[in-house]
C-alpha cells in the first residue's frame, strides 16, 4: 500500500504503517501487529493510542483486545486540521511580513512595495497600520467607501482604539463628510475638513512611520498599494500637514449642529455606537 498520502496527512511512520496493516488486514491484536511491522510492543501500544486519539482506530474489548480500523472517509478530519492550519500560518506569514520586509529594507536601502486586491487587501493594509508607534494621517474620501470596506474599516477601528493608537483624518468639507462626523467621534480620532479639497477622488492615503498605503474605495475594482519608504512617506506627510493647516477642526458635532462644525474633540463615545470611517 502507498503510505505517502498518510504521511502528507500528518500520520507519523509508525502511524501510517500499522493503520494501512489494519486497512488490509482487518481488526488485529497487538501482538499480531507487533510480529508483522517489526516494531517493539511499546511503540505499538503508543501508536495505536495516538491512533485512536486521532479517531482512526477503534479498540475491540474482548479475552484479547483487538484493534479495528475506522473508515478512510475520516482522514478528511485530518485533511480538515492540517488546511485550518495552513491557513493561520498564511494569517501569521501577512501579519509578519511588513516586519519582515522593513528589516530587509533597512539593510539593502531600497523601498518596498506591495500590492493587494479585494476588501482582503484593505483588511491587510489596514492591519499593518496598527504596527504603528506614532499617530497615523489620513486623508479620506468618505463619498467613495463602499459599504463592504466600511465593515473591514469598522472593526479596524475597535482594534485601534483599544491599542489607543491616535489618527489624524482630512476629509473634503462635503455633506456626506459632515454627516459622518455627527455620528462617528472617537477619543483617539482628531478630523478636519479642507473646504477647497476637490472629493471625488475614490481614494484614501495613511501615513505612518515610514510608510504610506493607497486604498481605491468604490467597489467596482478594490487596489491596497503598500509602500515602505521614509522618503516617500516624509513627502506625503509634508502635503498632509499643508492641508491640516488649512481644515476647520471637527470635534463631536453639538446636539444644535446645522450646517457649522462644533469643537468638543475628545467627547468620548464607543466606537461601536456607529459606523465610522477610518
Amino acid at each position: 500500500m502507498n503510505l505517502s498520502i498518510l504521511h502528507e496527512l500528518g500520520l507519523g511512520q509508525n502511524e501510517a504503517f500499522i493503520y494501512g496493516l489494519l486497512l488490509e488486514n482487518g481488526s488485529m491484536k497487538a501482538s499480531d501487529i507487533e510480529n508483522l511491522a517489526n516494531i517493539g510492543r511499546g511503540n505499538v501500544y503508543n501508536t495505536l493510542t495516538k491512533l485512536q486519539k486521532d479517531g482512526l482506530v477503534l479498540p475491540i474489548e474482548g479475552k484479547q483486545t483487538r484493534y479495528q480500523p475506522v473508515n478512510p472517509a475520516e482522514l478528511r478530519k485530518l485533511l480538515d486540521k492540517r488546511l485550518t492550519e495552513a491557513k493561520s500560518l498564511e494569517t501569521l506569514f501577512q501579519a509578519q511580513l511588513p516586519t519582515l520586509t522593513s528589516a530587509f529594507n533597512l539593510s539593502t536601502g531600497k523601498p518596498a512595495i506591495q500590492v493587494f486586491e479585494g476588501v482582503e487587501g484593505v483588511r491587510q493594509v489596514l492591519q499593518d497600520s496598527l504596527t504603528t508607534k506614532e499617530e497615523i494621517l489620513t486623508i479620506v474620501d468618505p463619498d467613495a467607501i463602499s459599504e463592504e470596506i466600511l465593515d473591514v474599516e469598522s472593526r479596524y477601528i475597535r482594534k485601534r482604539v483599544d491599542r489607543k493608537i491616535s489618527k489624524r483624518v482630512i476629509m473634503p468639507d462635503t455633506p456626506k463628510a459632515r454627516e459622518w462626523l455627527k455620528q462617528s467621534p472617537n477619543p483617539y480620532t482628531t478630523t478636519r475638513l479642507v473646504p477647497k479639497l476637490s472629493g471625488n477622488f475614490k481614494t484614501a492615503t495613511e501615513i505612518y512611520d515610514h510608510r504610506l498605503s493607497f486604498i481605491t474605495l468604490s467597489g467596482e475594482h478594490i487596489i491596497s498599494i503598500l509602500i515602505n519608504d521614509k522618503d516617500m512617506a516624509a513627502l506625503q506627510r509634508v502635503q498632509f500637514e499643508f492641508l491640516w493647516q488649512n481644515g476647520i477642526e471637527h470635534q463631536a458635532a453639538s446636539a444644535n449642529a446645522d450646517d457649522t462644525v462644533a469643537s468638543d474633540t475628545n467627547t468620548r463615545r464607543s466606537p461601536d455606537d456607529a459606523r465610522s470611517i477610518m
